[in-house]
């Protein structure tokens, strides 16, 4: 099924509306469509079940064949009544849940549950379901999602000899939690044994918070119905040894694509890139990023390889990775499975087939691109950092000139760094050696930015890989601007007085903030500042501010002109290029842009709010709103406001940055001259956050985190390091929360510092 990512922050949906002349253009109206369930599958959370189930029939191998007494098929028809157990998720028990048949088609009974029909389910909506199933797809008009997914990955079981597959539409019992998951849809493999008592060809959806009655309902529902079907299917093969909930999940995501639905926001693993390939998380809404990597890995395999080799996979004996080493070879490729992982995580980022057709995806073109955990722009950096197994950290370099840099691991490592390097007119992958330089005598002419992918290939050891990097150059002369907007305005949002507007911005190692710019669209003033960032946490009720410590406070960005409407029915009404911008000079308050930071402003009732534009991306970052409750909420907080379910609403403020001081090229100190220990930041964090060092001289260093008793809990440094600056990455996903302290020991040298785990 389709997921909708209303994560971290809740997410408001507005729709445009034209409005009179004074307020100048159309303008999103807020509270239209509040969000704040959105749908999950139910499968993964029955693993139990399926582990019982595969016991069961490896100890009764014949159980079927000697229980299941009945040998035609169940005969329903149009208004048959039936009682069906389901799964209450909340209690973890079965129950009965009284039904009709409602409708009979060509591949499917469709049941509704009695105290649904006519209250959240009519007729024509079943018709519309039975329609998605057994006759048209987006993706073929001719096949429904039967056809489609049998002739992907192959045929369902059979134990109550009936070829029709049984929908039962229902209110899924789960958590009432407003603003959490719901489910939307589950398989059980336990009604293939009969210990459900259901004995039956049978899986299940959600009509009480899927909203059957609106088209976004009905396209859940039935991707639902195709992403439930491959479950069924798959059980089929792997009726003794489970299948990897990675592959399964992955699998019923990509019966989503073939059957002509929508990507299901990519962005959320482009954001992520640094997590366990095959891994998947317990917790239904961090298990959304999962969900996210596994449709896009396995939209490359489609595009790489075409529909075919899905049943290679699917009806594999073997499960997991060696499931998809062996249909790779059963295919017919010759490519190895750490090589393919190698070349999506390149096309991930660089998305052009010139120069390999591995490098990009072919035919599903225009997800988003991989982020970069640091971007510079000043090239001079020494960093430690971490990657996990079977995952990957990007890195970028941009601006300037001049770029060596080598990458320092044991010699023994996994590791494999490919440097992607982008230009106007060209683009090139270059394979990086380990702890051996890397120039790129292109670098500031042909190329103007080369990306670093960190890539663990071990397939066995879940130990992170630690590895360095130190890099040199020449920075820019010239300020760097920094800015998430490249489109024209498209209005701005009625806000409240009071309400905060905020964007954040990635750090530029060496740089100063020079001036931030706002676009306005009426003669108006706003009060507000530059704070650090401090990232953020939520729970299913709030959100703490992502505005962290003060750096410039107050600020105030006026402008005395309106701007000029071209023509307000114009999806980008303003002239072109928008000319309505108010600068803010920062250059005397020496604000280092070392550590991310971001630019807020508070809302006044005789002012208006800042412009806004379509981010071009599915990732929902960087552009934070505070509402009051009078803006339609009930709670207030921060925000996410977005125009669209595809695009996010990004507010056009700017930053720039001068990595140069009176004209003199800025020097990173390479070389410090005492020891030290700085504040981890964020701090709060969660899960992960850095530790910055200096070490003046060349020797052994270690950084050793303890919890409030003294225990050690974590050793995240114990090497020796060349005279330099450092940072290392803290992941404490493993921790629970609260006050950690760690200390580094180096020659004489030892500093004991405390943080903030808040999950």
């Amino acid at each position: 099924m389709r997921f909708i990512c209303y994560l971290t922050f809740f997410t408001l949906i507005f729709s445009y509306s034209a409005l009179s002349q004074k307020k100048i253009l159309k303008v999103p109206q807020k509270g239209t469509t509040i969000h704040k369930k959105y749908p999950i599958d139910g499968t993964p959370l029955l693993s139990k079940h399926y582990e019982e189930t595969a016991q069961f029939i490896k100890e009764h191998p014949d159980y079927n064949k000697q229980v299941l007494a009945k040998t035609a098929s169940w005969g329903f028809t149009a208004g048959s009544s039936h009682s069906w157990y389901a799964d209450n998720f909340t209690s973890n028990t079965f129950y009965l849940v009284p039904s009709h048949c409602r409708l009979v088609g060509k591949n499917c009974y469709i049941f509704v549950a009695d105290d649904q029909w006519n209250v959240t389910v009519n007729q024509s909506e079943v018709d519309s379901v039975e329609n998605a199933f057994d006759n048209v797809t987006p993706a073929n008009a001719n096949e429904g999602i039967f056809a489609t997914d049998t002739a992907a990955f192959g045929n369902p079981p059979d134990v109550d000899s009936d070829p029709k597959i049984i929908i039962l539409i229902m209110k899924i019992l789960d958590s009432d939690n407003a603003s959490s998951g719901y489910v939307a849809g589950y398989f059980d493999s336990d009604n293939e044994t009969g210990s459900s008592g259901n004995k039956a060809e049978i899986y299940y959806m959600d009509c009480y918070n899927t909203d059957l009655s609106t088209s976004d309902g009905l396209q859940v529902a039935e991707e639902t119905c195709a992403h439930e079907f491959q479950h069924m299917i798959n059980w089929n093969y792997h009726q003794t040894t489970t299948e990897l909930t990675f592959v399964n999940e992955g699998l019923s995501m990509l019966a989503e694509i073939n059957c002509g639905y929508s990507p299901f926001y990519p962005g959320l693993y482009a954001n992520n890139t640094n997590s366990y390939l095959l891994g998947w998380d317990t917790d239904p809404t961090l298990a959304l990023i999962d969900y996210s990597r596994a449709q896009r890995f396995f939209i490359y395999w489609l595009d790489q390889f075409g529909i075919g080799i899905f049943k290679h996979v699917v009806q594999d004996n073997q499960v997991g990775l060696a499931g998809l080493e062996n249909a790779l070879a059963t295919d017919g490729q010759s490519i190895s499975f750490t090589k393919l992982f190698t070349y999506w995580l390149i096309a991930n980022k660089l998305e052009n087939t010139n120069q390999s057709n591995y490098y990009g995806y072919p035919i599903h073109t225009g997800l988003a691109e991989a982020v970069s955990k640091n971007t510079y722009y000043n090239p001079n950096v020494s960093v430690t950092d971490t990657v996990q197994q079977l995952a990957a950290e990007y890195i970028t370099f941009t601006s300037g000139s001049n770029l060596g840099i080598t990458f320092t691991a044991p010699s023994s490592s996994s590791l494999v760094i490919e440097a992607i390097e982008e230009g106007a007119n060209s683009n090139n992958v270059k394979n990086v050696p380990l702890n051996t330089a890397f120039s790129e005598p292109l670098y500031g002419s042909t190329y103007t930015s080369i990306n670093f992918v960190i890539i663990d290939t071990n397939t066995t050891d879940a130990t992170p890989q630690v590895y360095s990097y130190s890099a040199t150059g020449t920075a820019p002369s010239s300020e760097t601007i920094l800015q998430w907007d490249n489109t024209e305005p498209i209005g701005y949002f009625p806000l409240s007085p009071k309400d905060t507007i905020c964007v954040t911005f990635n750090a530029v190692a060496g740089g100063k903030l020079d001036s931030i710019r706002v676009g306005l669209a009426n003669a108006s003033s706003f009060t507000g500042g530059v704070w650090t960032y401090t990232g953020y946490t939520s729970t299913s009720t709030s959100v703490t501010s992502p505005l962290g410590k003060a750096l410039a406070v107050p600020i105030t960005a006026s402008i005395s002109t309106n701007a000029t409407v071209v023509d307000e029915s114009s999806e980008y009404p303003y002239a072109k290029p928008f000319s309505n911008w108010s600068t803010v000079n920062l250059s005397s308050d020496n604000i280092s842009t070392n550590n991310p930071f971001a630019v807020g402003f508070v809302v006044k009732a005789d002012s208006v709010t800042p412009l806004v534009t379509n981010y071009p991306g599915q990732d929902d970052y960087h552009s934070y709103t505070y509402l009051q409750t009078g803006d339609g909420v009930s709670t207030p907080g921060w925000y996410y406001l977005t125009t669209s379910t595809t695009t996010i609403a990004i507010y056009l403020i700017r930053a720039y940055v001068n990595l140069t001081i009176d004209g003199v090229k800025q020097e990173i100190e390479l070389t410090p001259k005492n020891f030290s220990l700085s504040q981890n930041y964020p701090n709060p964090f969660n899960p992960s956050t850095m530790i910055n060092f200096g070490v003046p001289a060349a020797g052994r260093v270690k950084i050793v985190v303890y919890n409030q008793l003294g225990q050690q809990v974590a050793v995240i440094a114990n090497r020796e390091y060349p005279a330099g600056n450092y940072s290392v990455n803290f992941n404490a996903s493993s921790l629970a929360s609260g006050v950690y302290y760690y200390r580094i020991e180096t020659g004489n040298f030892t500093q004991t510092k405390k943080m903030l785990l808040l999950k």
